[in-house]
């Protein structure tokens, strides 16, 4: 049996994983921290983190579904197997692209197990692969009809991630986004899935020296910004019911010199937050604590940035 987990915000290291959590659990995305790592059975699981944020080179680690869809055709069920049953308990987070189809990927896994090869759910991963891994910056048309499809089959996410909705949604609510856009995987890989428009709106609202602040209206608007050479960014996604704010950092790949993984510990220390509550996220792309949020409005997250800027500059 798989049974789904859902603890909204949740992020604990792997040893606390390891102590706290049955032996057949899988970890998705990020609800344990830190580089994709498994447990034997000899050793007490098994046990298995699939994630690709923190301590990872981000842009040469494939997205949370493409590893999960990599293990489940190189044996992963041989191993999460109890007396000929599929056995696994997965813990996540959150409900987004990557989790929704690594989800889908391991309830439905007699559809890819060993030689059996769908196309459509092959496509899927590979688009999933590419947008996740770059933070939706991979540079794409924003006409091409895969990805007008994949738009369309993550939409129950990607509507309430624009509506700022995430950070209050419950475990039931969180389960439910999975569930919707499960429900869109089938009609898809069917040969059923819609196609939605693809919007790549965005405001600049300010920035520094290499990156800009801004404000994405569209859920696609980072296609837009990278086409605009805007290659280095905060984005300011909305301020939550409680006052808090939530913000990504992020830059195109690490050949851009855009200082993402130094801010973290900068603007934890001013917040007094730590890891892995606080801000964080790997080497390219990541943002403020996801249960949490941030205290810093937009003028006093650009004033924080150009900052370790100009420190980091000072002491180059």
């Amino acid at each position: 049996m798989i049974h789904l987990i859902v603890k909204p915000g949740e992020v604990i290291q792997w040893d606390e994983f390891c102590e706290t959590h049955p032996a057949y659990s899988i970890a998705l995305d990020g609800y344990v921290r830190g580089a994709p790592r498994f447990q034997d059975a000899k050793e007490g699981g098994p046990r298995q983190n699939f994630n690709h944020h923190e301590d990872v080179d981000r842009l040469g680690t494939r997205c949370t579904a493409a590893q999960v869809h990599y293990a489940i055709k190189n044996g992963l069920f041989e191993c999460f197997d109890e007396q000929g049953i599929p056995k696994a308990n997965l813990y996540v987070n959150d409900p987004d692209q990557d989790v929704s189809l690594a989800v889908w990927l391991l309830r439905n896994h007699e559809r890819i197990r060993g030689e059996r090869s769908e196309p459509l759910i092959n496509m899927l991963v590979n688009l999933a692969d590419r947008l996740d891994v770059t933070g939706g910056c991979y540079p794409m048309d924003p006409n091409d009809r895969a990805l007008r499809q994949y738009d369309w089959v993550f939409e129950p996410y990607t509507a309430a991630r624009m509506a700022g909705r995430l950070p209050q949604l419950s475990p039931k609510e969180v389960e439910g986004v999975i569930e919707a856009v499960g429900r869109r995987i089938d009609e898809y890989t069917l040969g059923k899935g819609k196609e939605l428009p693809v919007d790549t709106r965005y405001e600049i609202i300010g920035g520094g020296q290499d990156w800009k602040l801004v404000k994405e209206t569209g859920s696609r608007a980072r296609l837009k910004m990278m086409k605009d050479g805007i290659h280095a960014f905060a984005s300011v996604l909305n301020q939550r019911a409680d006052g808090k704010w939530t913000y990504t950092l992020a830059r195109q790949s690490v050949y851009i010199p855009f200082p993402v993984d130094g801010l973290y510990d900068y603007l934890n220390a001013l917040e007094g937050m730590t890891s892995p509550s606080g801000w964080g996220g790997g080497n390219t792309i990541g943002g403020s604590p996801r249960k949490f949020g941030s205290s810093l409005d937009p003028a006093k997250l650009e004033r924080a940035i150009n900052e370790y800027i100009a420190e980091q500059h000072a002491h180059a």
